[in-house]
């Protein structure tokens, strides 16, 4: 699949300046960065009862949630489903309608996954230029505070040892018969440190947590993606 430019992917946002979580996906998965499938459904126009379409249906057992950019925790605000089947899927769809009026909502494959969730995020420093960060993610991110950070862009070798320096190290080296993919979660980490790199003048901010290791592979559970206002 061709990869997406970021001009064409602004120029394609809902809401100017503003991409929401399905979209800032929809650009990293243009960009050979594994995310879940899924699809968005917009606010219905009518007054009538929504119909669900089949390909949505399909993506069952799956998870549903807000999918605004207005809302960066979605988790706060209780706009998160997990588990939805297809039969409770037209329910849960109302229940969120009901909750977030004219706000689109995501719904997407549900991915299983065990063990630690990483974080990789983007961030731009005023003297210095933009920096990838990763580590320890999830919802407890901000407590474990166990990141490492380099400048954009990254090799491979530096996005190693990044991973050496956090205190989950020891998950790439087989502790407790572990075996996380290392390299893996490294080249995820350079990837993104290209894009913030190339598109430096346009992104502010990214944060792509949590990052799991499913079925054999990194993936993106949730990205937001801030730009630069003009």
């Amino acid at each position: 699949m061709k990869p997406l430019s970021l001009a064409e992917w602004m120029a394609g946002l809902r809401i100017p300046g503003m991409p929401d979580e399905w979209e800032s996906k929809e650009l990293l998965r243009r960009r050979g960065i594994p995310v879940p499938d899924g699809i968005r459904l917009d606010p219905p126009s009518g007054s009538g009862e929504e119909e669900i379409p089949p390909e949505v249906s399909a993506l069952c057992p799956g998870v549903v949630k807000l999918c605004s950019p207005h809302v960066l925790h979605k988790t706060e605000v209780n706009g998160v489903r997990l588990g939805v089947s297809r039969e409770k899927l037209p329910e849960v769809v109302r229940e969120l309608r009901g909750m977030f009026p004219g706000e689109p909502l995501l719904v997407e494959r549900a991915a299983r996954f065990s063990g630690p969730e990483f974080i990789i995020g983007g961030i731009k420093d005023p003297t210095f230029g933009p920096a990838v960060v990763a580590g320890a993610g999830g919802i407890l991110t901000e407590l474990y505070k166990d990141v490492a950070s380099r400048l954009c862009p990254c090799c491979l070798a530096d996005a190693l040892g990044m991973l050496e320096e956090l205190t989950l190290a020891p998950l790439f080296h087989g502790f407790r018969g572990l075996d996380y993919d290392g390299e893996g979660l490294a080249g995820l980490i350079v990837e993104v440190s290209r894009l913030l790199a190339e598109e430096e003048a346009h992104l502010s901010q990214m944060d792509l947590n949590p990052v799991v290791f499913s079925a054999g592979h990194w993936l993106v559970l949730d990205a937001k993606i801030i730009l630069e206002r003009a």
